[in-house]
């Protein structure tokens, strides 16, 4: 059975997982956005730690976004 009243204490709440964040000009999504990679990529970017791995990709695609599909717009 589950706890009807749950209480999260500070202590939980400071060891609660942290995003990984950068100043970024606007807010992040709500949703994820998830794909799958060729074995070969997947590999070399999971060969990154993981906050590093995820502040390249989000700046890769968030650089390649705004060339490439937002830019064409102006």
């Amino acid at each position: 059975m589950s706890n009807p009243t749950p209480v999260q204490s500070e202590g939980f709440k400071e060891q609660q997982f942290k995003g990984y964040t950068e100043e970024l000009a606007e807010p992040l999504a709500k949703k994820v956005t998830g794909v799958k990679l060729p074995q070969s990529i997947h590999d070399a970017l999971h060969a990154l730690p993981q906050e590093e791995r995820v502040k390249y990709l989000r700046r890769l695609i968030c650089e390649a976004v705004k060339r490439d599909l937002i830019g064409n717009k102006a």
